[in-house]
């Protein structure tokens, strides 16, 4: 990796980094493929800009799943991963079929850290998870939603006010039976069973993407933390030590289940 792209890593998750210090290492990768810059991401960021798939065909995302293990098995092994946003698609959506295709071998992370992630849903369903109508609906109307407000013409005009006062309201507080996906009746053997860490902010179009993914993972080993923003990571200083404390844990974790 360039200098450059490490030092647009490193501005992102340089506050919560800076919490925890010098007893964790990072390694920061680019995805495979040249894209385009992500709503938003241009003002911030020269290019190059990378993606972990193609597509988000289910055959692209598999692509990008092999290519992650590639890297892995060629520069690892890591203990945990954190990832943000298509990051977090790509690692959720490896370790449910890690899960439901080969449960009896060693996954290839020992924990997990999302941060403003959702898993795929056609992967979901692939893996033999209902998806509801109501879920499909809302998925391509929140993608939508999330690149008028993450724009660069959003940014400009409105700043940190673009993300609104939050969710849609009609979303249920129990998100248990959320669009119609019962996740309080999913069998145990299809959940994402390694320590996993969920962090979201109620302002991003997105969130019930990651409330998703936060189901999809054993209760009794993971933790949710609600930053209150959009899509991104704040910098404040409350949510940075919130989010050290939640990657301790994490570590903690490790070798631990």
């Amino acid at each position: 990796m360039s200098d450059s792209k490490r030092t647009k890593t490193d501005n992102i998750t340089a506050s919560f980094r800076k919490v925890l210090g010098n007893q964790y290492t990072f390694d920061f990768i680019d995805g495979p493929y040249p894209c385009s810059a992500a709503a938003g991401i241009d003002l911030f960021y020269q290019p190059p800009y990378y993606s972990f798939y193609a597509t988000p065909s289910v055959e692209d995302i598999r692509r990008g799943h092999q290519w992650l293990m590639d890297y892995v098995e060629e520069n690892g092994p890591y203990d945990g991963v954190l990832s943000f946003s298509q990051g977090g698609a790509l690692v959720s959506s490896l370790l449910l079929y890690h899960q439901c295709e080969t449960p009896h071998l060693p996954p290839p992370f020992e924990v997990a850290v999302f941060i403003c992630s959702g898993a795929p849903l056609d992967c979901v369903e692939d893996v033999g998870i209902y998806v509801s109508p109501e879920a499909r609906q809302w998925d391509e109307s929140s993608k939508a939603e999330l690149m008028r407000k993450a724009s660069s013409d959003s940014i400009m005009k409105l700043g940190t006010k673009r993300w609104g006062k939050g969710f849609d309201p009609s979303i249920p507080h129990d998100t248990s039976n959320i669009f119609g996906m019962n996740f309080s009746r999913m069998p145990q053997n299809l959940m994402i069973a390694i320590p996993t860490v969920h962090i979201f902010g109620k302002q991003d179009p997105r969130y019930p993407a990651s409330v998703t993914l936060a189901h999809l993972c054993d209760p009794l080993v993971k933790k949710v933390y609600d930053h209150g923003g959009g899509h991104d990571i704040p910098r404040k200083g409350d949510v940075s030590k919130k989010i050290a404390e939640l990657i301790e844990w994490s570590a903690m974790m490790v070798k631990k289940v």
